[in-house]
């Protein structure tokens, strides 16, 4: 067996894991078996007539590689983390992604274990996420019908992780991905569990907030709360939400350019948040008041809020079947011709970070 092979180990069965020797994973030649729940993959990514690894994506945690579930062909997403790292947020992710399975926004789990070197979860692989799409859009934001579509996606998302009795904690947009296969092309997944919180008891009750929580999230979409170091709940991930939807429309957040997050949540705080509403129907005054509203023991109205986003759509003919912004070819800076096939458009999944 050449050194930079791993052998996985899927009850009982064995099959090979090719890796290359990047120092991120430091190499795979240092031991030979995985041992978990983990499936059986084959880095697909050939070379000069070997296989290497082909990482997609990393951040402070570790990071992702595309592979093939040997079983099924199916190509999958593998997350890695060091098991010496002092912050571990795998174990976060596997939890949630098990509560969630079966959920319509949540990609599939397959498998996860740990040695004395790595921990590792496998899932289904995933398509662009929102963060590129718009980026690649002519004027880098999104239309109003696309950002309606895809805001009440997303807010089912959020409603799906609070009902399992979770927060998220870093709802942004490179979170949040389309599917890559021509039946899920279209639908929104959320990503990334490892900053998720349990709000609630084992009984069901809302945890008590402590006084000091710590910062969690991305600087440019965390709520004024979070900046504030304070319990996060349900409606600090709604917040996030609501700083996603300008951006989409806007292209922009007037914050975009201050890194200090000192600064940025000063700004927040002093900040008329009407204003942000300029490009959005005058229905979002509503959907800013009912979150200023909210505190950590309330619950959110969601169906209030997901009948908003219905009704924004309704009165402007907009039909779910509409091509997306990035379904739509462009000429020049106007969108008006012909829809695009769902692979021109798909590539790997993103990486929170």
């Amino acid at each position: 067996m050449e050194k930079n092979v791993v052998v996985l180990e899927r009850q009982g069965a064995k099959s090979t894991f090719f890796g290359a020797s990047e120092q991120s994973l430091v190499h795979y030649s240092s031991y030979k078996r995985v041992v978990g729940t983990g499936i059986l993959l084959e880095m697909w990514f050939r070379n000069q007539n070997k296989i290497e690894v082909k990482k997609i994506g990393g951040g402070g945690f570790g990071e992702i590689y595309e592979g093939l579930d040997l079983v099924t062909k199916e190509l999958v997403a593998l997350k890695l983390e060091s098991a010496k790292q002092a912050k571990q947020v795998l174990k976060m992710e596997v939890a949630v992604l098990k509560k969630l399975q079966g959920k319509e926004h949540v990609c599939r789990f397959i498998g996860c274990g740990r040695n004395d070197r790595f921990n590792y979860v496998v899932m289904q692989l995933q398509g662009k996420n929102l963060a590129e799409l718009r980026r690649s859009q002519p004027r880098g934001a999104y239309s109003l019908s696309t950002t309606l579509r895809l805001g009440l996606q997303i807010l089912k998302a959020i409603e799906s992780i609070h009902e399992v009795g979770f927060l998220h904690r870093d709802i942004k947009p490179s979170n949040f991905s389309m599917g890559r296969l021509s039946h899920n092309c279209r639908s929104v997944y959320m990503l990334d569990f490892g900053l998720a919180r349990q709000y609630v008891t084992a009984t069901g009750e809302v945890r008590p907030p402590r006084a000091a929580a710590g910062f969690r999230g991305t600087v440019r979409y965390a709520s004024i709360n979070a900046h504030r170091n304070k319990e996060m709940g349900r409606h600090d991930d709604l917040w996030s939400l609501f700083y996603m939807l300008v951006e989409f429309v806007n292209g922009q957040l007037p914050w975009r350019k201050i890194k200090d997050k000192e600064q940025v949540g000063l700004m927040k705080e002093k900040y008329d948040h009407r204003l942000l509403l300029k490009h959005l129907p005058s229905d979002f005054r509503q959907f800013l008041d009912h979150i200023y509203a909210l505190d950590y023991h309330i619950r959110p109205d969601y169906t209030m809020l997901s009948n908003l986003f219905e009704r924004c759509m309704k009165r402007r003919g907009i039909k779910e079947n509409d091509p997306y912004d990035w379904e739509k070819h462009y000429t020049d800076n106007s969108a008006t011709t012909t829809v695009t096939t769902s692979p021109a458009v798909i590539s790997k999944p993103p990486l929170a970070g």
